[in-house]
């Protein structure tokens, strides 16, 4: 296998204390008004990401708490995703160095402590 690229990232819970009602804009996900949340902790609450590439992996793969979930069922990691590929393609063509990421398909591995989509 060739060499596998992998990042992992942590992100704290964040409840709405008092929600936005619709959005403006649903492309880009702004409110039609203000909310007010609050963030807890890392330390007891939060959820931990790990994104692999590899050229080996023949598409896009998402866990959700260990369960293979369809990434085609959600238009927001989609977008999320292709983004993230025209940044890294962008940077591909102004370092010849770079490796090939926005070509190659990812393993994505999402886990939450706490219950998911509960708000």
């Amino acid at each position: 296998m060739a060499k596998v690229f992998e990042a992992t990232v942590t992100a704290p819970v964040n409840i709405a204390v008092i929600k936005y009602w619709g959005k403006r804009d649903a492309a880009l996900i702004l409110p039609t008004n203000s909310s007010l949340s609050v963030t807890l902790s890392q330390d007891h609450l939060s959820t931990r990401t790990t994104i692999r590439a590899a050229p080996e992996f023949t598409g896009d793969r998402l866990w959700l708490n260990g369960v293979e979930e369809s990434i085609a069922a959600s238009k927001r990691l989609i977008n999320s995703i292709t983004t993230a590929r025209k940044l890294r393609a962008a940077l591909e063509q102004q370092d010849a160095n770079a490796a090939p990421l926005s070509t190659w398909g990812l393993h994505i591995c999402s886990e939450n402590n706490f219950p998911t989509a509960a708000g």
